[in-house]
């Protein structure tokens, strides 16, 4: 009797186990989906620049702060831009985040 406890619950883990992996797998494949769905829109955010460093902008949208970080954004595509500066953000939400493309001060233009 005690074998067969032990062979009906060694088969019962391993059903379990091998199901929820799947169900993960599925969730994966479908957020993966998504996000390169997502990435090939282009979002513009516009406000005004409240703070920042070299390669990231806070901006005033509305009543909220949005920073947006660039770090390997080319210098042809970002503008300078100082505080009080109206700025556009172009973006993508991509799976590891988002991507800056373009950072364009709309106070300079």
């Amino acid at each position: 009797m005690k074998k067969l406890v032990i062979a009906f619950g060694a088969l019962f883990a391993i059903s379990f186990f091998s199901c929820t992996g799947n169900v993960q797998q599925e969730g994966d494949d479908s957020m993966e989906k998504d996000s390169i769905e997502n990435a090939d829109t282009a979002l513009l955010v516009s406000g005004i620049a409240v703070d920042g460093a070299m390669n990231s902008v806070y901006l005033l949208v509305g009543e909220d702060t949005i920073e947006f970080d660039y770090p390997d954004l080319d210098s042809d595509h970002r503008a300078s831009w100082e505080m009080g500066d109206s700025v556009t953000i172009r973006y993508y939400v991509t799976q590891d985040g988002d991507s800056v493309t373009d950072v364009i001060n709309e106070t300079n233009a």
